[in-house]
């Protein structure tokens, strides 16, 4: 669905190179932007790690009492502001990931990109005991194949096995990661309950899936060019350029990334895609 005033959505077949060609084109039309949201993203996940890793003592010695200070018993109330914190940026960190699917379908729809489509918990919930659930089978997934070559391997004394079961393992996870990476995107664009978004993104995902491996490779290589391309320009101009292109390679393999995954999703999905 477009909104008024926003460019003709299309219906589109999904290739890598109009994924890419997608994401490229609307990072740069939502530049400043996406920079915006980038800044937020930072500012938030600064004050949470700041919280997080507030109050942890490092020099008490509980086994003499005597030598426990003021000082270190008010290090130790605040451990639980610790806590506090690194589960506020547990979530948090699920929150923003929403955030930037919700984001990124919007301007597969003809909308700007705008700040406030990211701070809005409708589907965090299902979101969250999805991506739970989704970890927990990469993990199952990654010690399916680890687990036996180890023992193998601690049988047979022929270590090979356990760089084999190892390498299973990953190879797994990568799967299991690519068949359920859309299940975000359903929770939002199909109001998907329970564990139906898992579902429906294993069928969606397994039938384009060497085409989805592709497009994420690329946006490794992608991306990983940017940043190396960044650091080389802004040590040439004395360093100080790095405040430059940083910033700028950032906002551009945020929003490369995010908008071709999303493209991606549509055009797999049979749903038109403004132009």
């Amino acid at each position: 669905m477009s909104v008024v005033g926003s460019a003709p959505a299309v219906n589109q077949s999904f290739s890598v190179g109009g994924a890419i060609g997608f994401g490229w084109l609307k990072t740069w039309t939502n530049f400043w932007r996406l920079l915006l949201v980038v800044i937020v993203f930072q500012v938030i996940n600064a004050a949470l790690l700041i919280v997080s890793g507030a109050g942890i003592p490092t020099n008490i010695d509980v086994s003499d009492p005597d030598t426990i200070t003021v000082d270190q018993i008010w290090q130790t109330s605040n451990l639980s502001l610790s806590l506090v914190g690194s589960v506020a940026q547990w979530l948090a960190s699920f929150f923003l990931a929403l955030g930037v699917i919700r984001l990124a379908l919007a301007v597969t729809q003809g909308e700007k990109v705008s700040l406030s489509k990211v701070f809005s918990f409708a589907g965090y919930g299902r979101y969250l005991i999805n991506s739970i659930i989704f970890q927990i089978i990469i993990v199952m997934g990654l010690l399916i194949g680890v687990v036996p070559g180890f023992l193998i391997a601690y049988s047979t004394d022929a270590i090979v096995w356990a760089a084999v079961g190892s390498v299973v393992g990953i190879l797994l996870a990568i799967t299991l990661t690519l068949a359920f990476t859309f299940f975000g995107y359903l929770i939002l664009d199909r109001d998907a309950r329970g564990l139906s978004s898992l579902g429906a993104s294993w069928k969606l995902v397994m039938p384009h899936f060497g085409g989805l491996l592709g497009l994420y490779i690329l946006i490794v290589i992608i991306d990983f060019g940017l940043i190396i391309a960044a650091l080389l320009l802004g040590t040439l101009m004395l360093g100080v350029g790095l405040l430059v292109t940083l910033p700028v390679a950032g906002v551009v393999v945020f929003g490369v990334s995010a908008l071709s995954v999303a493209y991606a999703y549509k055009t797999i999905s049979g749903d038109p895609v403004a132009s």
